[in-house]
């Protein structure tokens, strides 16, 4: 009698009704992961240039102006990469912390169309804004996302999926690039063989942060991941100078993004 006390002691009736009652088993400790993963982007970018004119050498007719222009385009991208993370469960109920760091490549190209600005109707005066065509690409980024989930009541991360929610940051590089044409001259081009074509291209970093949420399914040692995220990265940009033209262009780039992701994770 006292072997069969002691099997069906008060521990393990409140485990079983912990087992009942959420689907989990007790937790075992912290699971290191890797996995692999793809993506599609809703890429939106804010494109803003400026003409300043203020140097007083600046011999255009838009002389001690400062002419601002701005152009958004939206276009879908990709992403994929690896990851690797550490899941560490918090109690028996099936809560959990990770924290995870990733690498992505990225792929698709996000194009606008500059109108311009100034007081010429065609912008064929030296000091405006010409119109351009720009584009942006993503190229690659790395970033560091930690979450907090839990399973779904009556189901559990043992039996079923577990939901999450997440915050992290990143890192993006990018290229640019614009094609425009104008008039260089300080009278106003009449004549298409005035015009002058020009074009920059660049590289640069933005870094942001994300938010978002998810699905998890383990099937034994795989999982599945289906993941929804907002990042809003910091906008970033240059100054041009024309030093023979005594004008100089400020660029500014502000990139968001909404993804949708699924990865394929191993535990071990």
């Amino acid at each position: 009698m006292q072997a069969a006390q002691s099997r069906f002691s008060p521990r393990y009736l409140v485990v079983l009704l912990l087992i009942l009652a959420t689907g989990s088993v007790p937790a075992k400790g912290g699971d290191i992961y890797v996995g692999a993963s793809a993506s599609a982007d809703r890429l939106n970018v804010l494109y803003e240039k400026i003409v300043d004119n203020t140097d007083p050498r600046n011999f255009s007719l838009s002389q001690g102006q400062q002419l601002r222009a701005e152009d958004s385009a939206t276009e879908l991208t990709y992403s994929y990469g690896f990851l690797a993370g550490y899941k560490m469960p918090l109690s028996v109920t099936g809560l959990y912390v990770a924290l995870e760091g990733d690498m992505l490549r990225h792929g698709g190209v996000t194009l606008g169309r500059l109108a311009g600005s100034g007081t010429s109707a065609g912008r064929n005066q030296l000091g405006e804004v010409w119109p351009e065509d720009w584009s942006l690409e993503k190229e690659s980024s790395y970033g560091l996302t930690a979450r907090a989930g839990a399973g779904i009541p009556f189901i559990g991360t043992w039996v079923g999926p577990s939901i999450y929610g997440l915050v992290g940051v990143r890192r993006l590089k990018a290229s640019f690039g614009s094609e425009y044409t104008g008039c260089p001259t300080e009278t106003a081009c009449t004549e298409p063989d005035q015009f002058v074509s020009g074009s920059d291209n660049f590289s640069e970093s933005f870094s942001g942060w994300t938010v978002g949420g998810g699905v998890e399914k383990k099937l034994g040692s795989l999982a599945i991941r289906g993941e929804l995220r907002f990042t809003d990265y910091s906008k970033a940009g240059r100054v041009i100078p024309f030093e023979d033209l005594f004008v100089s262009v400020p660029l500014e780039l502000d990139p968001d993004s909404i993804s949708f992701g699924v990865s394929l994770l191993w535990y071990f």
